[in-house]
């Protein structure tokens, strides 16, 4: 089954709401596919309809606020749905409830978001070491604490919101460990801070919680190994020097039961790869993103990238993005083209003020390399496949010199995550070990299924191409 929209929108956190949006305002046909039972991404995370009793978070109201404007702008929303491949003539294989499905679409805008950076210490595969977005989805979703003593390790202010919310809700937690010595670059930065008050409200706010609760914060401090049996029960931290390496001599240990880890965010750029766009290696926006032009479309026309999944900048600047190329598309098909490049030059005016922020993020929060190199040659990297550092080191000896060439040896990005969660890994450790920069040695090339779906539906959609092309020839 193939439907059709004149756009599609993959992604329905604050980019993909505000992409969908402004294109259905213009009078655009959109079809807004994510892969949650709710709309709103991390950033507007609903709780579980079941358990909404009390007072939402605020980001929670705005979220839903801004879902009840997209659906009565007549958004088509296909929910619970995974897009596992492009395909030629914007041909997006879809899994979700009714099983398998196609949309085909004039224009696609990918709102794709972004994850938790991965980080391979020892025992960073105990039970109970999670990622903070993990544990605020918990929290938000689900209304679970992540644990009883809690030690969050990262870096950015988004430890702190997690780390109040987490005091706020009942958890002992154990400290904070902010990786980035950053006071001493914050001042050169401060005016990216004007006309941020409600970040900086909310920072406040979470900054005085956790104050109050007697929370130790410690800039300058990153994890040597977590350690336990059946989960994690300690941790040895350390100090770290400019390029995020330990320092000897300054080891300590912590008792905790969860230990939640916030090293930033990777772009979600599988898709955007598949579908062919030029991308480029931005250390400072999270990763490897796809080139953009001023309306947000990348060097494919008709495909636009918004939000985390284009460089990482936050909810308010994925809703600008969002809504710069949700009016652009829809303008390229003839919807609203005559107020289109107004409307774009004034969300231009914002968007510069929030990529000030951004930069600003970046210049003080962006790890330095010394975090890679944590692990060590027994140390898990690739967990579906259970490839250890020792595994890819053995295959560079070899002569492998790509994580491409490195996956067909020791088989790292074959498992479920598909090298969501080994493939900046492994490509740092090849390019440790090679001395060749990150973007030469390169990413996991993505296939189809991007994400694990049942054989049965793959099999029915590969004869449905195969009919479609079929049919085509025989037209010709």
């Amino acid at each position: 089954m193939t439907d059709q929209v004149e756009i599609a929108v993959v992604g329905a956190g604050p980019g993909g709401l505000s992409a969908a949006l402004a294109a259905a305002q213009a009078g655009a046909q959109v079809g807004l596919i994510d892969g949650y039972s709710q709309p709103g991404g991390q950033y507007f995370r609903q709780a579980a309809t079941e358990l909404r009793v009390g007072r939402p978070m605020r980001h929670q109201s705005e979220g839903r606020a801004l879902w009840e404007r997209v659906s009565a702008s007549g958004v088509r929303l296909f929910a619970e749905t995974v897009v596992w491949g492009a395909f030629e003539g914007n041909l997006l294989g879809l899994h979700g409830p009714q099983g398998a499905a196609f949309v085909q679409a004039r224009a696609i805008i990918l709102a794709t978001g972004a994850y938790d950076r991965p980080v391979a210490f020892p025992g960073w595969t105990l039970p109970g070491v999670m990622t903070a977005g993990a544990a605020q989805a918990l929290l938000k979703q689900e209304r679970i604490l992540a644990g009883r003593r809690v030690l969050l390790a990262g870096t950015g202010p988004l430890q702190i919101v997690l780390a109040g919310e987490l005091v706020r809700a009942g958890a002992n937690v154990v400290a904070v460990l902010e990786g980035s010595r950053f006071y001493a670059k914050a001042l050169s930065h401060a005016g990216a801070l004007w006309g941020q008050w409600g970040r900086l409200a909310e920072g406040l706010s979470n900054r005085l919680a956790i104050l109050r609760a007697g929370v130790p914060y410690r800039p300058g401090w990153g994890i040597v190994a977590a350690h336990g049996t059946d989960q994690v029960e300690s941790v040895t931290i350390a100090r770290l020097d400019a390029q995020w390496r330990h320092i000897p001599g300054s080891e300590e240990t912590l008792a905790c039961d969860t230990l939640c880890l916030g090293y930033g965010f990777i772009p979600s750029s599988t898709l955007s790869r598949l579908l062919g766009p030029r991308h480029e290696w931005r250390p400072d926006l999270g990763g490897e993103i796809p080139q953009r032009d001023r309306h947000m479309q990348t060097s494919v026309p008709g495909i636009f990238a918004a939000g985390d999944g284009a460089g990482i900048g936050g909810g308010p600047l994925a809703m600008l993005e969002g809504r710069i190329a949700g009016t652009a598309a829809a303008a390229a098909l003839g919807h609203g083209a005559v107020d289109a490049e107004r409307r774009i030059q004034h969300l231009a005016r914002a968007l510069t003020r929030e990529r000030r922020f951004q930069q600003m993020y970046a210049a003080l929060f962006t790890p330095g390399p010394g975090l890679y190199e944590w692990s060590r040659d027994d140390t898990v990297l690739c967990r579906c496949e259970e490839v250890t550092q020792a595994d890819v080191r053995r295959a560079v000896s070899l002569g492998t010199d790509s994580t491409d060439e490195v996956k067909a040896v020791v088989r790292c990005g074959m498992g479920d995550c598909q090298g969501r969660m080994c493939g900046h890994l492994v490509a740092h450790c090849i390019a440790r070990e090679t001395g060749r920069p990150i973007a030469e040695v390169g990413f996991l090339r993505p296939r189809p299924p991007i994400f694990p779906v049942p054989i049965v539906a793959l099999g029915r959609q590969a004869e449905e191409i195969a009919s479609g092309v079929m049919s085509e020839a025989d037209q010709r």
